[in-house]
């Protein structure tokens, strides 16, 4: 694995440290960050390393708005993931290639938290959407 996916990846593990462990998404995802892609069985290397980047991009961005509840920022990171399959060059293929191949198994328990988070409140979905929609007026 090229050292810089796992230097990239470790801002999860920082971000997990920084909230004391309250953050589930974090916590799990430092790990799948680093195998998403490492036996290049979605696609092009670079193609994830752009998706890897662009996710952790909007999750810096959702961190500078102090005032979100933790189910919005699971429904935000959710989109995020929408955003940066469709807008990284090649991101539309390994997304395609990850439903079909499915993710790795350290990527359970981070799509468990959007799986549960979706299935509880989709017109919690909705109302975040607006917000999204209204942050970036």
């Amino acid at each position: 694995m090229p050292s810089n996916i796992a230097e990239v990846c470790r801002y999860y593990g920082k971000l997990c440290e920084s909230t004391g462990g309250a953050d589930e998404y974090a916590c799990n995802s430092q790990q799948c960050c680093e195998d998403f892609n490492s036996d290049g069985r979605y696609g092009s290397y670079e193609s994830a390393m752009c998706i890897r980047e662009c996710l952790i991009s909007d999750d810096m961005i959702f961190f500078k708005i102090s005032d979100l509840s933790y189910h919005v920022l699971t429904d935000l990171r959710f989109i995020a993931h929408i955003h940066c399959y469709a807008m990284c060059p090649g991101g539309k293929l390994i997304g395609i290639m990850v439903y079909i191949k499915g993710l790795p198994d350290s990527c359970s328990e981070s799509k468990k938290i959007f799986d549960n988070s979706i299935e509880k409140d989709l017109s919690s979905f909705s109302s975040t959407l607006r917000k999204l929609e209204e942050l970036f007026k």
